[in-house]
């Protein structure tokens, strides 16, 4: 199996298990991330699955940022890693926040 098909496959598992450790999610960006630098080569069917569980993992995004909060601080991380802003699933932080504060609307 490719490694795409491998990161495809690990993040549709991982996104539907929001009590996971920070690092297994801290893993589950990773891949996320590799997938967005070979998103043009996935077939229509691929990417509608990466778009599923993308979906799944906004539904869990308040889970998956308590768990990776306790582990690291997103910021420091995005720019340790230097992440690309284009990559809205370190932005876990931020995310929330928008959430949060379109509830309390």
């Amino acid at each position: 199996m490719n490694d795409f098909k491998n990161w495809l496959t690990n993040y549709k598992v991982s996104v539907k298990s929001p009590a996971v450790s920070g690092f297994e999610i801290l893993e589950m960006l990773q891949a996320r991330s590799h997938l967005a630098q070979i998103e043009n080569r996935l077939s229509a069917a691929e990417r509608s699955e990466l778009e599923s569980a993308d979906a799944t993992f906004l539904a869990h995004l308040d889970e998956f940022y308590t768990s990776l909060a306790e582990i690291a601080n997103l910021s420091e991380l995005r720019a340790q890693m230097n992440t690309l802003p284009s990559h809205w699933w370190w932005h876990l932080d931020k995310l929330a926040q928008q959430k949060r504060e379109a509830v309390a609307v």
